[in-house]
């Protein structure tokens, strides 16, 4: 007898802890029925377990692969699924058919486009591949398009640069990982974004909150984890070209190989250019920067029977040229020199994980995350010019084990950071020469400890950090995770932790060098900050279709927070240590809903309310919408042949910084106004390749007036940071996509 098996989560592939978690049911009258106290085991696995009340069972330690999977209940059919090597992360929904009805033969499958992880005690949504070729996903700060979750923005109106944001804070606050490896800190918050294709991710993971204390104490609002395309899953050729009408090109090629049983290999190129000098708002300044990126990553995968091993390398080169009509680098120099803004950047990163599994221990493994970089970059702004040069290393081994049975599990380990920093900023500008100095060598050992409990209802993840910081003495960080199923359907989560980091504030600020103020720049300390939250996720049926509806709510709260000031006084920036209050709440509420067959809905509407201590005063934070509502509609043929998506987004006004004006007067209106963004996209499937048509800000909704003073760049008044709505406009763009499986 078969069983009809659906794959609806295949996620988080090849980590080194692997998991098979699932439901056994029957149906009657059409319904799911939970089968209770059914025997599921591996063939040559030495445990197996017992399905709860709500026919759930979860296996977090797995015997050597491949192995047959046994599925037993008395009264029903018993039967078998095959379980390969690389299946070591998979959710089971696994139907049995009572002795009494007919054999027969029903396999479908499913991966949901995004999801939330149910089993898992923090609030995470997984965004797969197809949920990213909804747009047109160049590189990671465009993957977020068709989610509520992470925003997007343009943070001033020259660089043409775009930083991520959730909770309403900066994408400083959220740890972004690459397969459980932190990375965009310190100097890759300035152009890491553009660095990582769209086309190499095979899947995304939003977590809100602090997260677990395994990688470390960086996570404040969030954490972003990036799965790359694995060597051994990885198509032999794939081939991505794409085009706009703003004059941007790109292409993406990458393919791999299995060597042989244990060996396999992939490779991944990038390279984009922007060459069209766009100025559709008149104001003499380009629009989008001209410039070239092009990024190359090599990696490899050892899997033996009781070892498996992954390295690699990436490099990124990029060059991009904005500022006025016409300049080119050098300018500067000239006697009569144009407003020009520059990144040049080189990085090059190498990384690697390694595991080890116990044949007479199948739950017992030790694990190794180690990575290192080396990265220049110099930016200019105006005569405003930013030089670093950086060098990291990073590793962490862990250990993980059960406390007499799977219901407890313990992780163990040691990290160590090495962080060396060299940064020079120079300005000349109306009100002087100003040079400054940011150089530190940060020296980080730590040790961690944490505890899951996994009961019928209940789980629960508390852990505890301890860091030895060179120049900041003794950190530590508490974080817990609580999962309680209310009922088969209604998740409940709460979270509460603490955050470290250590600010730089010319990065971190980097879009404000887009104006001729001064900066003051204070004795800075770390800073601090705790996240409380909670969700609720619910899974129904709405007019006997599939729906989900998930509330959320969290709380940031900083003890001590780098604050750029331009309240307490106009013709200033003043970088300061937190004197005051400074928090974030946020309430999400996402509702998900196939109303017919394969046309799915999603809603979303988001209230934010940051504030921080300015000028003397508790303070709205600038650039902060305290609304967004949002709705994604895809729809895919019957045939498969045509997928249709729309995406829609309205922001509320948000607060603008005052500026003085050349007459001296300052702005009386701080505040922007109401800004929709409609995106949308077609595609066909071909037998052998597919074309996609899209569009972004289909409305052509764009500021006019981005610039205060633009006749004069070089004066005190200029300002590009007052940029509350897109000043490009419409972008339709065309690409094709071919694959050799």
């Amino acid at each position: 007898m078969k069983i009809q098996l659906i794959f609806i989560s295949l996620f988080l592939s090849h980590v080194l802890f692997s998991q098979i978690e699932g439901e056994v049911y029957e149906k009657i009258e059409g319904e799911k029925k939970p089968i209770f106290a059914a025997d599921v085991f591996f063939k040559n696995g030495k445990n197996g377990k017992t399905t709860c009340s709500e026919g759930m069972f979860l296996f977090e330690r797995l015997p050597r692969l491949p192995d047959t999977l046994i599925v037993r209940a008395n009264g029903y059919y018993p039967d078998t699924i095959s379980i390969g090597k690389n299946d070591t992360k998979l959710y089971l929904e696994i139907q049995l058919y009572p002795e009494s009805v007919l054999e027969e033969v029903m396999i479908v499958q499913k991966r949901e486009n995004s999801s939330v992880l149910r089993l898992d005690p923090r609030n995470t949504e997984v965004l797969n591949s197809g949920e990213l070729r909804k747009a047109a996903c160049c590189n990671l700060s465009e993957s977020f398009e068709t989610n509520a979750t992470v925003d997007v923005n343009i943070p001033d109106g020259v660089s043409g640069a775009k930083r991520i944001a959730m909770m309403g804070l900066d994408g400083a606050y959220t740890q972004v990982q690459f397969e459980n490896i932190p990375i965009l800190q310190n100097l890759d918050l300035a152009t890491g974004l553009t660095g990582i294709p769209g086309t190499w991710i095979n899947s995304i993971q939003i977590t809100k909150g602090t997260g677990t204390v395994v990688n470390g104490y960086n996570s404040m609002a969030g954490l972003i984890n990036l799965e790359y395309l694995q060597p051994d899953e990885i198509d032999k050729l794939y081939i991505n070209a794409y085009t706009s009408s703003q004059g941007r090109a790109e292409l993406n090629v990458q393919g791999g190989a299995k060597l042989n049983d244990k060996w396999s290999t992939a490779y991944f190129l990038h390279g984009a250019g922007a060459f069209l000098e766009l100025d559709r708002n008149n104001d003499g300044f380009r629009d989008i920067p001209l410039g070239e990126n092009f990024v190359f990553l090599n990696r490899w995968k050892y899997q033996g029977d009781d070892f498996i091993a992954q390295f690699g390398v990436k490099g990124d080169i990029s060059d991009k040229r904005g500022g006025q009509l016409g300049y080119r680098h050098g300018d500067e120099l000239s006697s009569n020199p144009l407003y020009g803004v520059g990144f040049q950047n080189q990085h090059v990163e190498a990384f690697g994980k390694t595991g080890w599994t116990f044949e007479d221990a199948p739950f017992r493994s030790i694990g190794m995350l180690y990575y290192a970089k080396h990265h220049d970059l110099m930016a200019q702004y105006g005569r405003r010019n930013l030089t670093a040069q950086e060098q990291k290393g990073y590793i962490n081994l862990m250990y993980e084990d059960i406390l007499g049975s799977t219901m407890h599990v313990i992780k163990t380990g040691a990290s160590f950071i090495y962080d060396d920093l060299h940064q020079e900023m120079t300005e000349d500008l109306p009100a002087g020469y100003f040079e400054r100095d940011l150089i530190r060598t940060e020296i980080v050992p730590g040790v961690y400890g944490e505890y899951t409990y996994t009961g019928l209802r209940t789980t629960f993840v508390g852990g505890l950090r301890q860091d030895y910081h060179n120049m900041y003495g003794w950190q530590f960080t508490p974080r817990a995770n609580y999962k309680y199923k209310l009922t088969e359907n209604i998740d409940l989560r709460a979270t509460a932790g603490r955050g470290f980091r250590v600010p730089n504030y010319a990065i971190d600020n980097l879009p404000l060098m887009a104006n001729n103020l001064p900066w003051i720049v204070e004795e800075l300390q770390p800073e601090v900050s705790w996240n409380f939250g909670g969700s609720m996720y619910y899974q129904f049926k709405l007019f006997n279709r599939k729906a989900s509806f998930n509330v959320d709510y969290y709380h940031t709260l900083f003890t001590n927070q780098l604050i750029a000031d331009r309240d307490e006084n106009p013709d200033l920036v003043i970088f300061k240590n937190l004197d005051g209050e400074s928090f974030s709440n946020v309430v999400q509420v996402d509702f998900k809903f196939e109303p017919m067959d394969r046309l799915e809905l999603k809603m979303a509407y988001k209230f934010l309310d940051v504030r921080a201590t300015m000028g003397g005063e508790l303070m709205e934070r600038m650039m902060v919408s305290r609304h967004r509502g949002f709705i994604n509609a895809a729809y895919t043929t019957r045939n498969k042949r045509w997928e249709y998506d729309v995406t829609a987004s309205v922001f509320s006004p948000n607060r603008l910084a005052p500026v003085r004006l050349p007459d001296g007067i300052i702005t009386e209106n701080n505040t922007g106004g109401v800004v929709p963004m409609v995106n949308g996209q077609i595609t066909h499937i071909f037998k052998k390749f597919e074309m996609y048509l899209g569009g972004e800000n289909i409305f052509d909704f764009r500021l006019e007036d981005a610039l205060v003073a633009p006749d004069n760049p070089f004066g005190p008044s200029f300002d590009a940071t007052r940029v509350w709505a897109p000043i490009v406009g419409i972008n339709v763009y065309l690409g094709i996509r071919v694959k050799f499986p």
